[in-house]
């Protein structure tokens, strides 16, 4: 699971959406906040409890496989799952979006453009 396919799918489902492949141009405008032409690792983790809030459905700080599934598959869901309870905190959620995060800034600066 890629950032920019976690954060377009997240953005889509923010949105009431679902499903995306990959983030456009237009997809990390939305996420830079301060329309300084990047996304910065404040910018991202601010849109990512936006996102958790949103797909949380049932409001109890849990994600479920299901509610999951607009931005991951199970499999992908079980790897984030760190602890083996069958729902994603939080911090699950992030950390699994952190590694994506570096994965995607390619030049390693900090921020995504």
């Amino acid at each position: 699971m890629r950032i920019l396919t976690l954060a377009a799918a997240a953005a889509l489902a923010v949105a009431g959406m679902a499903h995306a492949q990959s983030m456009t141009t237009t997809d990390l405008a939305a996420l830079d906040a301060d329309g300084d032409g990047k996304v910065s690792q404040a910018e991202f983790d601010a849109f990512l409890e936006q996102a958790f809030a949103k797909l949380d459905a049932n409001r109890d700080g849990y994600l479920t496989v299901h509610e999951a599934t607009v931005v991951m598959t199970p499999e992908q869901f079980a790897a984030a799952n760190a602890n083996g309870d069958g729902g994603l905190s939080p911090s699950e959620f992030k950390v699994q979006a952190q590694k994506d995060f570096e994965a995607a800034d390619a030049n390693g600066d900090g921020v995504l453009n």
